[in-house]
Order: structure tokens, then C-alpha cells, then sequence
């Protein structure tokens, strides 16, 4: 508890060293930055720790040494306390971080740079652990408000009372302004950050006198910004980074970019689930490793349900539940973030950090935030239940025995859990969660899993979910930190909850349906993945015997869908794509393999004869002149795979309008031999006897940034490529294999299918210089 005069001398006198700080640093900088860029830049990681010790002797040696401390202190904090305030009020002043890279040059040149109250609201969220816990509770005065605002003495850290500015305490809900225990807090912060940045300079430029640091030396131009040294930018990296850099302004469109992207993976998973029997039986499989019957009991005893029709008819449905409703999901986010670009641009004049958001601005945000509460449950669950069932971790996991009728299943661990497994469990426990944060909780695990034997523990199912997780938790963030209004959000929020849910609730009605009308199907019968039934050798030389395998794969596969199609017609009116049919954005038939045709001896010897220096030739059966017509199940009917000529499309469904059939000039990619040789492998021609081997993720990495695109590693295992130049289309994501660095040839040709429906794509367009 505090008085006003108390609280108004302690910011008084915090916010003169703030201040006197500041001038110091940015004096130095001003005259002697590029040379304390050069001097770091050439320090050993000894050397570097050495000088961050000597400003800070009791600095933090490791990454979040907040959530060290909390795992370490626990429940214990209400009875003794804590004995690392630190960690928990300076989480990114540490060793671990600012050793690498150029982390501390980014920080002396922001803090430098910048006024204090730049840094303010990121300051004060970085302690969001260490208040929420009670390990660093800041002091309490009510009824007034304390400005940081301010350039100087007299305005940054001015307390004003309630009842001398009707606006005081509307300044504290909206966030533009904050508690007096708050701001003395955020004071605190920043006294000791400028503090040690101004020491680290005095220890890198020890041959210099304090007047030759700050007033003799002439002032130079400021250096060009700091480059990024990574190869591809990571979030990773990016969210190392940021603590160190000028929080950065809230991009929709690039947020939007990333969303659009999983929508549209989302729709060609669904795509191949309905098209490629391998792949259906792939993610079944997947799926089926991933779910806790598959746990023994702690007798050592098997469930009693494991391959069995009732355990398969699970494993299915939620494989379809699963598809459609991540369409959904991303389409929804998508549009939303959509909305959002166009409003702040609209409202771009009239937006001021000094005002309140426009209402329809401010709902929109709101919406997006419940909607990203919501979802994130769902990858929250799949996380829970899939990763202890997990292959590379089912060992240190036990279930309950079964109790006859019940589909519950309780787990509980061997021995204790590590600290990588004690941030997962931390995730999926609400309250831990509420602690911790999505955002810190996804940016170390992805600290974590950067150690190539800690990604192994991850199976390339739980990174997927997890890389689903990850965006929506930096979506979040992003909200999160848009300041100063994100700490009004709360607030806000009681005006419109009853709409936006209710707008909820009738977004997601789709979805609700799907898994509602799929609980009452049996789906083992078709489509378990047992006895060949889906096997599908589309990466081997074609053969009568493959050709006849795969025209069999294809047909139970069209079975298997026409059956989930009546149901679903039967249920509700119309087949499960129909119901989803206004999210799609290709209208398609499904591709099939023609009848075998025996080759003849001048058609062998051509292929043959084939140059590798020549262009690639256009036959992989992925790539088709199809009309295109709607993409849903045809009747079973086995349809030959052929260029050039009419298709019959007798099966399309009236009412439905095709696009128009244009024809679009593609460009001609002139490649070197190591970008050559991947696309040569996704657009592999099947009649050629010798097939590719698999191709190293960094080199296909390498060729898609030689054709002009952006390359982005998100969490877990996606990646993110967006085209430089705005004539080739959309972004597009993938996944890397995991826990291999290769992409299996199998899989690659499954990247030459979806790069050739996003682009047009085909192997005559990449020629070797």
C-alpha cells in the first residue's frame, strides 16, 4: 500500500535515473555505435558472457528464467516468496539470449534510440508470470493514475488524481494509462535495463573516457539497421528477437497471408483424402498411432477395443470430423483477418495510441480474439490426447485399467516429467495455461525442439498439430500486444459478448453438424487401411500390375466416400462436400488412373532416350488439362487420366457454374543443377525407369527461394512460402519431414500435386541452364 506522496517520490526518482539513463545511452550510441557494433561482433561467447556479467552480476544464465523459477517454486510462492525476482521481472535479460547473434546490439540500438515510454506496455507484459503469481505484486494506490506518456521529469511518471481529471480513470480501463503500482513497476523495469545497457557499453569501449563516451567524440550519422543473419527467417528467431527490438506495429495482411494459407492446405488435405488412397491410408494410420488405446495398462495389458472395428470407426471419423472442420476454422480465420486489414486501413487516419478504437474496428478485434480462445481448445485436445500415445513418447505413459462401458481412459506417467514434457502437460492444464500463456508456451517448446535430439520426441503428427497450435497462438500474441488497446480488451468485450458469441456459435454450426451426423456412422468396413486395400504404388514405374493395384486402390477409396457421402445426403440433405461446398476454391473432379495400355517399342526406346538437360516432360498423372468441374465424389466410375481431350462431364451437379477455361501463359524456370534436380523429382515422370531418390528439406527450401519465393519456418514443422512477385498467386505452406530431413519420394511427388493445383505448375516449365 502506498500514499501519494510516496508513490509521487519513488516515480520522481525512478523516472530521473530513466531518463538520465536514456541520454546517456543515446549519447553514446550517437557517436560511437558503429564501433560498438564491430567490437561485439568480434567477441567469442566466453568473452560476450564475461562483459554481460560485469554489467549484471546476478543476470540469469538461461532462456525464460521465469518458467525455470515457477516450475522450481511452484505453489510455494503464497507461503516464502520467491528468491528470483528477476527472472520474473527481467524474463529477457539472460545469458542464453543475449550471447547470440546480434541481440544485444539490437537491444542498445532500440533503447537507445527510443524513448522509454516506447517500451512501456511490453515491459510491463513481460512480467505477466511474475504478477499473476504474486512473485512480483506491485504496489497498490487507489483512486489515482500515474502517466508515462511524458518526455520529461515533470510528465513521465506524473501521478494524477481521479478527482482532479474526470479522464484519470478512463485512461486506466481503456490501458492508455496505468495503476501507480503498475507504472512504479514499469519504472523499476527500465531504471535497470538502462542501466545495464549503458554499462555494457562502458565495458566494450573500456579504452574510452566517460567525456570521450558522451560529449567529446562527434556525433555520426546512425548506422544502417541491423541485419537478420539466419538464413530463413524462423518465428523462432523472430520471437528471440523481439524483447530486443521497437515492438512492432500489428500487420493483418501478413497475418491473413499465413491464415489463408492453412485453409488452403486444409482444403487439399481434403482433396487427397478423397483423391490419393495412400495418403487416406497415411493419416488413418497416423491418426490411429496417435490415440490412447494404444497405451498399455499399468498391468501391462492392452484395451480391449485396439483393431477392432469399433476402435477403427473412431480413428475414421475423427480423420473426416478432423478435415472438415480445420477447413472451416481457417476459412472463418482467414475472412476475419481479412475484415481486419480492410478496417485498419479504413480507419488508418484516425487510429491514435492517445484515443479509443473506432466500435466497428473494435468488435471486429474482439471477434477475432473469442474466436482464437475458442479454436485453440480444439488443437489444445488433440495435443492431450495424441502426444502421450505418441510413438516416440508411449513409454513413459500408462493408462488406467478400462472399466467395462466406459470409453474414459486415465493416464498418468511412469516417472516424472522432464521440462520439455512439463511445458506440454503445462498446456494442456487450464490453469497452468492462464499462468504461462499460449504464446511463452508455444515460443519454448520451439526453443526446445530446435535441438535436433529434443525434435525427435515429437512424432511429424503431434508437429503438425502443433504447427496449427503455434499459429493461432501468434495471432493471439499479435492481439495481445497491440497496444494500448489490448488492455482494454476485457473491458470491452462485456459490450458485445452476447453477439459475438451468438455470431460464434453460427459460424462454427457447419462444423457442429459434420460431427454430429458422423457419431452415428460405422466407417471400419470401408475404410480400415487393412489387406492392400488401399495400396497405391504411384511412386513406382508404371506397370499393368501397379496400374490394375492403384485402380483398385482408387475404386474402395470411392467407396469408401460414396458412403460417407449418402449417409451424410441421407442425415441432412446433401453430401458432406455440398455442406462445405461455398469454402472451396477449386471445382474439380477427382483425377483416376486409365487402363492399362501396353507401350509400344518406339514409345520405350523414346523415354529412354530422354535428356536430363531437355525439358522435364509433362506426364506425371497428378498434372491434368481437366475441365475443371466440382470438386466432390463422382459416381463409381473409373475415369481415364488423359490430356487434350473432352471430358465427359455428364456427372457434374446442375446449377453449379464452371469456370471459365482460359489459358494462361506459364513461365519458363531456368534452373541450376541442384534446384533442377528437386523439381525434376516433384514432377517426376512415372514411365521413366529409373525413379529419383528422396531430396534433403534444405534443398528444396533452396529451390523454391530460386524461383522467387519468400521462405518462413513457422512452429513445429510448417513452413511458410510466399511468392515475391504478385503474378504468381498465393502463398502456400508445407510441412517438414520429421524427424528425417528428407522429403520421400513419395511425399514429394505429393508437393509437385499441390504446387501444380495452387500454380498451374507442371514439369515442362523447369529447364536446367
Amino acid at each position: 500500500m502506498l500514499t501519494p506522496a510516496e508513490a509521487q517520490r519513488e516515480a520522481r526518482e525512478r523516472s530521473t535515473e530513466v531518463l538520465a539513463g536514456w541520454n546517456k545511452l543515446r549519447q553514446i550510441l550517437e557517436r560511437h555505435e558503429d564501433l560498438l557494433r564491430k567490437r561485439w561482433t568480434k567477441k567469442t561467447i566466453l568473452q560476450r558472457t564475461n562483459i554481460l556479467r560485469g554489467a549484471w552480476p546476478k543476470i540469469s544464465s538461461v532462456h525464460r528464467p521465469d518458467y525455470k523459477a515457477w516450475r522450481k517454486e511452484g505453489s510455494k510462492l503464497s507461503s516464502v516468496g520467491t528468491t528470483s525476482r528477476e527472472a520474473y521481472l527481467w524474463p529477457y535479460i539472460n545469458v542464453e539470449d543475449l550471447v547470440k547473434g546480434k541481440n544485444l546490439l539490437l537491444f542498445l540500438n532500440s533503447r537507445g534510440r527510443y524513448f522509454p515510454y516506447t517500451f512501456a506496455h511490453t515491459d510491463f507484459e513481460a512480467t505477466h508470470l511474475g504478477r499473476i503469481t504474486g512473485a512480483t505484486m506491485p504496489a497498490f494506490l487507489n483512486l489515482h493514475t500515474m502517466l508515462l506518456n511524458g518526455e520529461g521529469v515533470e510528465t513521465y511518471g506524473c501521478l494524477v488524481a481521479w478527482e482532479d481529471d474526470e479522464d484519470a480513470m478512463m485512461k486506466v480501463f481503456t490501458g492508455h494509462e496505468y495503476q501507480p503500482g503498475e507504472a512504479l513497476l514499469i519504472l523499476e523495469i527500465q531504471q535497470r535495463i538502462l542501466q545495464f545497457l549503458v554499462d555494457c557499453c562502458h565495458i566494450i569501449l573500456h579504452d574510452f573516457t566517460h567525456n570521450a563516451l558522451v560529449a567529446e567524440a562527434p556525433i555520426e550519422s546512425e548506422p544502417p539497421p541491423i541485419k537478420d543473419t539466419f538464413k530463413w527467417p524462423t518465428w523462432a528467431s523472430i520471437s528471440a528477437t523481439a524483447p530486443y527490438r521497437v515492438p512492432a506495429a500489428l500487420d493483418f495482411n501478413h497475418l491473413k497471408a499465413l491464415t489463408t494459407s492453412k485453409r488452403n492446405m486444409a482444403e487439399g488435405h481434403i482433396r487427397d483424402l478423397r483423391e490419393d488412397p495412400s495418403y487416406f491410408a497415411d493419416v488413418v494410420g497416423d491418426w490411429s498411432e496417435h490415440r490412447q488405446e494404444r497405451l498399455l495398462d499399468t498391468n501391462g495389458v492392452r484395451h480391449p477395443i485396439l483393431e477392432t472395428p469399433l476402435f477403427w470407426d473412431r480413428v475414421i471419423r475423427d480423420v473426416v470430423s478432423d478435415a472438415y472442420g480445420s477447413l472451416i476454422k481457417w476459412d472463418i480465420l482467414s475472412e476475419q483477418l481479412k475484415q481486419l486489414a480492410t478496417l485498419q486501413e479504413q480507419y488508418s487516419r484516425v487510429i491514435s495510441s492517445q484515443t479509443s478504437l473506432p466500435p466497428e474496428y473494435t468488435k471486429a478485434l474482439l471477434t477475432l480474439r473469442y474466436t482464437l480462445g475458442q479454436v485453440k481448445n480444439i488443437s489444445i485436445t488433440k495435443l492431450k490426447t495424441g502426444t502421450p500415445a505418441s510413438p516416440p513418447l508411449r513409454s513413459i505413459w500408462v493408462r488406467e485399467p478400462h472399466i467395462p462401458g466406459s470409453s474414459i481412459i486415465r493416464l498418468k506417467t511412469r516417472k516424472g516429467l522432464d521440462y520439455m514434457l512439463w511445458l506440454f502437460h503445462t498446456l494442456w492444464t487450464d490453469d497452468q495455461l492462464a499462468l504461462l500463456r499460449l504464446p511463452g508456451l508455444m515460443d519454448e517448446i520451439e526453443n526446445m525442439i530446435s535441438d535436433a535430439k529434443e525434435s525427435t520426441r515429437l512424432s511429424p503428427w503431434v508437429a503438425r498439430v502443433f504447427s496449427d497450435l503455434g499459429l493461432i497462438g501468434r495471432v493471439g500474441h499479435e492481439l495481445d500486444i497491440y497496444q494500448p488497446w489490448a488492455s482494454s480488451f476485457d473491458h470491452e468485450f462485456i459490450k458485445y459478448k452476447a453477439e459475438i458469441e451468438e455470431s460464434y456459435q453460427s459460424r462454427f454450426a457447419t462444423a457442429a453438424k459434420v460431427n454430429r451426423i458422423l457419431k452415428g456412422l460405422s466407417l471400419a468396413r470401408l475404410g480400415e487401411p487393412i489387406k492392400g486395400r488401399f495400396y497405391y504404388p504411384s511412386d513406382k514405374r508404371r506397370t499393368k500390375q501397379n496400374t490394375e493395384s492403384m485402380r483398385a486402390a482408387e475404386f474402395n477409396l470411392d467407396v469408401f466416400w460414396k458412403e460417407v457421402d449418402d449417409h451424410f445426403l441421407q442425415e441432412s440433405g446433401s453430401s458432406l462436400d455440398e455442406a462445405v461446398q461455398h469454402i472451396f476454391t477449386e471445382m474439380r473432379q477427382l483425377e483416376r488412373t486409365a487402363d492399362w495400355v501396353e507401350p509400344t517399342q518406339e514409345c520405350e526406346n523414346n523415354l529412354l532416350k530422354t535428356d536430363e538437360h531437355a525439358l522435364l516432360p509433362d506426364l506425371t498423372p497428378y498434372a491434368s488439362a481437366d475441365i475443371p468441374t466440382r470438386f466432390a465424389l463422382p459416381e463409381l466410375k473409373i475415369k481415364a487420366k488423359t490430356r487434350g481431350l473432352a471430358k465427359d462431364t455428364s456427372e457434374i451437379v446442375p446449377n453449379i457454374p464452371l469456370p471459365e477455361e482460359t489459358t494462361v501463359p506459364q513461365p519458363i524456370f531456368v534452373l541450376n543443377k541442384r534446384a533442377f534436380k528437386v523439381f525434376r523429382t516433384l514432377f517426376f515422370n512415372s514411365s521413366n525407369s529409373d525413379l529419383p531418390g528422396e531430396i534433403p528439406w534444405t534443398d528444396f527450401l533452396y529451390a523454391m527461394q530460386s524461383i522467387g519465393f519468400a521462405v518462413e519456418k513457422l512452429h513445429g514443422s510448417a513452413w511458410q512460402f510466399t511468392p515475391l512477385t504478385r503474378d504468381v498467386g498465393q502463398s502456400i505452406q508445407f510441412h517438414e519431414p520429421h524427424p528425417t530431413t528428407k522429403i520421400a519420394f513419395r511425399n514429394a511427388r505429393r508437393i509437385g500435386r499441390r504446387l501444380s493445383r495452387t500454380y498451374g505448375w507442371h514439369g515442362g516449365m523447369f529447364t536446367l541452364a
